[in-house]
């Protein structure tokens, strides 16, 4: 979750509203400046964060306020990372790649935390190559696709905090 505290205490904001968000940002950009296949890049943008189930489990900091998701430091549920990773597949190569793409941005500084991480990000880079190689793509062209997935999803914590 997106915890943002102000004087009146705290605003939460789910992921999974954050990516809508993320999403509307991205289907409502200058359609000349749009990136290649837009509607499967919006399907990625909007459940880039459905791996998090905020309602679920224990989400306060020792202290008792809401946990952000930016305070959180533990390594997480390789199962549930591969479960998502997995799932996006059926929306398609395209939103595949961009959610694995994700997957490896949050994760790659974890490298060396577990043997089972480290496995999972290989797995990551692994399928990105292949999909690029699928969809007739080069990794440059992937990179741009996610730069504009990435820009969009910090537009959206950017409109969160300005919200308050």
């Amino acid at each position: 979750m997106i915890a943002n505290q102000h004087e009146n205490g705290w605003e939460i904001i789910y992921h999974r509203a954050h990516a809508l968000l993320a999403a509307q940002i991205a289907g409502n950009w200058n359609k000349k400046d749009r990136p290649q296949r837009i509607i499967e890049t919006v399907a990625a943008i909007s459940h880039h964060d459905d791996v998090e189930k905020e309602w679920e489990g224990n989400h306060l900091t020792p202290a008792g306020a809401p946990l952000d998701f930016t305070l959180a430091t533990k390594t997480g549920d390789i199962k549930n990372l591969k479960e998502f990773t997995n799932n996006a597949r059926y929306r398609g190569r395209w939103v595949a790649m961009l959610i694995s793409m994700h997957m490896s941005f949050l994760n790659e500084g974890k490298r060396g935390e577990s043997p089972e991480l480290d496995i999972f990000l290989d797995e990551q880079l692994e399928n990105q190559e292949k999909w690029r190689k699928e969809l007739g793509i080069t990794k440059q062209e992937a990179e741009a696709a996610y730069a504009f997935f990435q820009w969009c999803v910090r537009a959206a914590c950017r409109r969160h905090i300005a919200s308050l």
